[in-house]
């Protein structure tokens, strides 16, 4: 093969083109131009090195087989009796926790369970509104204590308005 055409080649075999001949040809080029030290050189005979060495052996398939059909024959009765231990504990605990909530819910006061009864705490509506001001008061004083921290606020944004005016 001339230079010409091995150059054409490389560049093919390069851009990923070549077809399996094209690629036997540039090999057997560069297993003949020896004296030529290049990079594709070089790659070529990496290349080859390394065909060489990783050759499987003929009984590879035959080995890997025995060790795949091994290995689903290796005690298939303990994985299925640890499986069913699995099942069994599981099964087990959502009884007992369907037991347990059972029991809860059918102990308690049927005034106290689900939405809110419609019980009255007082007698007397007047003491109800009484302690319903009372407790509202209360909120609204330690709502209103913290309008105190807002005047601190008004004083930070007037000195921003002035540093930003001078």
């Amino acid at each position: 093969m001339d230079s010409k055409k091995a150059a054409t080649l490389l560049s093919k075999y390069q851009s990923g083109k070549t077809n399996r001949n094209e690629e036997k040809e540039l090999k057997a080029h560069f297993a003949r131009v020896a004296n030529k030290e290049g990079p594709d050189q070089v790659y070529f005979q990496y290349l080859q090195k390394k065909r060489s060495e990783a050759h499987l052996g003929d009984d590879f398939d035959a080995m890997v087989l025995h060790q795949i059909e091994g290995k689903s024959n290796a005690d298939p009765g303990r994985h299925g009796v640890l499986r069913y231990w699995y099942l069994a504990a599981s099964l087990a605990l959502l009884l007992t926790m369907g037991v347990l909530f059972r029991n809860e819910t059918s102990n308690k006061n049927p005034a106290t369970t689900g939405a809110m009864a419609e019980v009255d705490t007082y007698d007397d509506p007047e003491l109800a509104f009484e302690e319903t001001k009372q407790a509202l008061l209360l909120l609204s004083a330690r709502l209103n204590g913290g309008s105190e921290y807002a005047s601190e606020f008004a004083k930070f944004e007037k000195g921003q308005n002035t540093l930003k005016q001078n």
